[in-house]
């Protein structure tokens, strides 16, 4: 009786008003982790550290951020209260009798936040403080006490009143991985309890994976996403080949308990945000271009650290986080969406919006009205408006498959294989890790990583040297040159005769093997090489593998190799000795008591030769 198109209307617009009225209050919330492209910014450090770059939530719950993460909590005191340090942004008194700060204008900016669509979640940890869990039962109590605190539970010292937030962060820097896999089941228990709202799960690891502190709990406990610190590591998004999306990929899609896990390219919002890591806007979009087409399924977004960097970051106009945020938003838009002049012209382009009260009121029950548009070709889409609740809910237009069934992904890789035939052509022109003695070169002095040592440019040939024994070529951080030091990758990888080039690159990048002892963990990481004047710069990421945290003052003995003159000449917030090969430094730790401890070095090298990292064997901590 009726067209096909016809009927599949008209089954749409009935389908729709059923589901409607079975469930009104799952219409208010994803299914999983927000769909589409999102980012995800930190607020509550004021890390540009000044009186006016910090404001307050409700001012950066516009377009340019999806989700914001307040931090942090950064000490957990298991039994008790703990600590909640959002700089300058709660100055009120802390409840009678304890050191827990009231902020209930944080709270009414979280329900503000909330009623414009964004999820706000807290995040436990950071670089500075102290904190870490002796064994599961703290991390199972602890979990408890933050449900009270500040999620649906009750409690009389509730910092943000009455608000409700959307979940939990764990930006772990140190104190070991005990007892966050039994945290994080207890919250999924807890969240069953508020059947009102989706909660969500992050976690903040650094780059390198496993992460030291969070890789137990990423293996273990559902985790919703991973916003992963593409900065301060051999790994960023600057380093060139190492930079290891791919790894984080491969645990979203096959290790990951949540198998809509999402990750998350985490980046600094402005030189002065990280040690080092910072990529430009016009660099980005290349990165983010890559990313989001060879990881399509798992690809979240961009993380920003943090808000008061980003906002204040002139760099490209107005600012870069509005910049980021239409570069990211104007993925989820329909094919031809552009803003490519940066001039925010092009707003969000997804059509779904949530507005939805923090104080769990009852919405009214409206009939919805619907409107259904079609093509012969596509599948319909369906737009919903519900009063005083709005819910407009756009589904994509697609293709209807008709017989022929998808192409499986023949080599199992997560991306489109019909681009590998381009990507072996781009891999023709970038990847030069297979370079022989002989081989032909155009830009002189360009050093690079081969798979037996080191290339350098001369006449147009390549000249290919072999690292001392017992050490492998890395490339800086800024990728753009290459030194030499111990490696995690002791076999030295594949072979160059492997079908694709592409992988023959991933197969043998090599690793800086970080320093371990039973108290601390740390990279040493060459950044940046200038060979026109001899010089390199370094940064030393240090983490606690126990509870207790570095102090005011922290003391770092390590020995440079003796085939080479490498000086150590500066260090950032402290002082530096060197005699002959020994050097000892000491940092004044800027957060007095912290997890985690990042800083620079500065030194020489000799004329025409290779920078050589010291061993990490003979690194030592004093704190």
């Amino acid at each position: 009786m009726f067209g096909r198109n016809k009927l599949f209307r008209i089954t749409t617009v009935v389908s729709s008003v059923f589901l409607y009225y079975i469930s009104q209050e799952h219409l208010l919330v994803s299914a999983g982790f927000p769909d589409g492209y999102n980012v995800v910014s930190y607020w509550g450090q004021n890390s540009a550290a000044s009186d006016s770059s910090q404001k307050s939530l409700a001012d950066y719950c516009d377009d340019t951020s999806d989700i914001l993460i307040i931090g942090f909590i950064t000490n957990f005191n298991v039994g008790d209260l703990p600590t909640l340090n959002v700089a300058n942004a709660c100055n009120g008194a802390p409840f009678e009798g304890t050191a827990l700060l009231q902020c209930n204008h944080i709270g009414k900016d979280i329900k503000t936040c909330q009623d414009k669509g964004k999820k706000i979640l807290l995040s436990l940890g950071g670089a500075s403080g102290a904190y870490g869990f002796s064994n599961d039962d703290e991390g199972t109590t602890f979990a408890k006490t933050m449900w009270n605190l500040f999620g649906a539970g009750d409690s009389k010292t509730r910092p943000f009143g009455d608000a409700v937030i959307d979940g939990f962060d764990l930006d772990i820097e140190g104190g070991g991985s005990t007892g966050y896999t039994a945290f994080v089941k207890e919250l999924r228990k807890l969240f069953k309890k508020d059947s009102s709202k989706d909660y969500y799960i992050t976690a903040a690891p650094q780059c390198p994976f496993p992460d030291v502190m969070l890789g137990e709990v990423l293996h273990e406990a559902d985790i919703d996403a991973v916003n992963v610190q593409f900065y301060n590591n051999y790994c960023s998004t600057t380093s060139g080949s190492n930079f290891n999306f791919d790894a984080w990929d491969e645990w979203a899609q096959n290790k990951a308990k949540n198998k809509n896990a999402k990750v998350f390219l985490g980046i600094p919002g402005s030189e002065s945000a990280a040690s080092t890591g910072y990529i430009s806007f016009d660099k980005l979009k290349s990165v983010v271009d890559k990313v989001s087409s060879s990881y399509k399924k798992s690809f979240g977004g961009i993380t920003i650290w943090d808000a008061s960097q980003a906002h204040g970051n002139k760099d490209t106009k107005p600012n870069f986080a509005s910049a980021v945020a239409n570069l990211v938003h104007k993925k989820n838009g329909a094919p031809g969406d552009d803003d490519s002049d940066n001039n925010n012209d092009d707003q969000k382009s997804t059509t779904k919006t949530k507005t939805k009260s923090s104080s769990l009121t009852t919405t009214d029950k409206s009939t919805p009205t619907s409107t259904t548009t079609t093509s012969s070709d596509y599948i319909t889409t369906t737009t919903e408006t519900i009063s005083a609740t709005t819910v407009t809910k756009t589904t994509t237009h697609s293709k209807e498959e008709t017989g022929t069934p998808t192409p499986s992904n023949d080599d199992n890789n997560h991306d489109d294989d019909d681009d590998d035939d381009e990507d072996e052509d781009e891999d023709k022109d970038d990847d030069q890790s297979c370079v022989q003695e002989g081989d032909s070169c155009s830009e002189a002095g360009k050093y690079i990583c081969t798979q037996d040592g080191f290339g350098v440019c001369v006449q147009d040939q390549w000249v290919v040297t072999p690292c001392a024994v017992g050490l492998k070529c890395l490339s800086t951080t800024d990728g753009e040159s290459i030194y030499c030091a111990q490696s995690d990758n002791e076999d030295g990888g594949g072979t160059c005769d492997a079908k694709s080039r592409r992988k023959r690159a991933l197969s043998y990048i090599n690793n800086p093997r970080p320093y371990k002892s039973a108290r601390v963990t740390a990279q040493f990481l060459v950044t940046h090489i200038d060979k026109t004047k001899n010089q390199y710069n370094a940064i030393i990421n240090a983490r606690r593998l126990d509870t207790k945290a570095f102090g005011s003052k922290v003391i770092i003995e390590m020995k440079m190799p003796s085939s080479s003159n490498i000086t150590v000449d500066s260090v950032t917030n402290g002082q530096v000795k060197q005699i002959d090969q020994v050097v000892k430094i000491q940092v004044n730790n800027p957060n007095r008591k912290s997890m985690a401890l990042v800083f620079g070095i500065n030194g020489s090298i000799p004329d025409d030769e290779v920078f050589i990292a010291p061993d990490v064997n003979n690194m030592k901590f004093m704190t």
